[in-house]
């Protein structure tokens, strides 16, 4: 077993230089991506990429060509299959991601079982080595996550817009179709080029994981994905750590670590405490949002629409001021004016 000692000296080394930069690029790219994929409710879909992304690694090496020329081009077309039949209606959500799931797993098997003879790149892809990152790919990676993250904060309002209200982005003239095919291209992206580094296997843990963790804390996107991007560099660096210590594989380390955090968040999760519904006034994230000069509420399950009103501990609360000539239905909890 190595010594803290042992780690700090490897740090002057490129190797591991190169390494460290890696998981942490990965931790702040995956936990960015993984709070939007964890409030669209794409949990599922994101592991189906990750798995045609394999099925595109094996093929490859099959043919002896870069494994992320074609990890690129499974990922990115089961991505836009996936959304096509989505948006469709051809099927159930949850039919065509579990067919896309085992279908690509199956064709992955295949392709291994057609190599003439065993590749330690099938072990390197299905588990990980983030030490065997070549500079080619971390310069890949560096550039594909700062592309992916300029995109993401760009267009961060629309994408919080058409996660809880399709229709409201619609009436604000968002392109609801083209940026719900952007965010699947993000999400192949973003796990096609961490697959080498964590693995197939666990390449989407570090996606969803970190996200799950920051939205224990908190209902606020901004604080939600400055915390999810944190819990990502903590998991990366502090897996490295007792990857080297222990002599561990990385990727498994990296997310053995990220699954402790989540733990640990949702034991003393305060939105938890504040509330079992999860709604309270200084946390809502729902009202007064402004679109075209209108107010609306960005919780679809509302029915005070255009009335001013707040969330607070799972009762709708509407001031008798804000009435006017409006009439609500009777369950809305009514309060003088002045009082909450």
């Amino acid at each position: 077993m190595a010594s803290i000692l042992d780690f700090i000296y490897s740090l002057a080394t490129p190797l591991m230089i190169k390494a460290l930069l890696t998981a942490i690029i990965i931790g702040v790219l995956g936990g960015i991506v993984g709070v939007f994929v964890l409030l669209k409710g794409m949990v599922f879909l994101g592991e189906a990429i990750a798995h045609s992304a394999f099925a595109g690694a094996a093929l490859g090496i099959l043919l002896g060509i870069d494994p992320l020329i074609t990890v690129m081009i499974f990922g990115i077309t089961s991505s836009i299959g996936i959304g096509y039949v989505n948006e469709k209606k051809v099927m159930k959500d949850e039919i065509i991601i579990g067919v896309v799931f085992t279908s690509f797993m199956a064709l992955a098997i295949l392709f291994i079982g057609l190599m003439p003879f065993y590749s330690t790149d099938v072990t390197s892809i299905l588990f990980g080595d983030i030490l065997l990152i070549s500079w080619e790919n971390f310069i890949l990676l560096i550039s594909v996550a700062a592309g992916v993250l300029l995109i993401i904060f760009a267009l961060k309002k629309e994408l919080y817009l058409i996660t809880f209200n399709e229709e409201m982005a619609l009436v604000a003239g968002i392109p609801i179709r083209f940026l719900n095919y952007l965010f699947l291209i993000l999400i192949a992206v973003t796990i096609d080029v961490s697959l080498k580094a964590i693995g197939a296997i666990l390449v989407f843990a570090m996606i969803i994981t970190p996200a799950a963790a920051a939205y224990q804390w908190t209902f606020k996107l901004n604080k939600m994905l400055l915390l999810s991007a944190l819990f990502g560099v903590i998991s990366a660096f502090l897996g490295l750590f007792f990857s080297f210590i222990w002599d561990l594989p990385s990727g498994s380390t990296i997310v053995g670590v990220a699954t402790l955090i989540f733990a640990l968040s949702f034991i003393v999760s305060p939105k938890r405490r504040k509330s079992g519904t999860g709604h309270d006034i200084e946390n809502c994230e729902y009202c007064a949002k402004s679109i075209n000069g209108r107010k609306f509420c960005l919780e679809e399950s509302c029915i005070a629409k255009e009335i001013p009103h707040k969330h607070s501990e799972g009762e709708l609360i509407i001031y008798k001021k804000d009435l006017k000539e409006k009439s609500i239905p009777s369950i809305h909890k009514h309060e003088t004016e002045g009082e909450e």
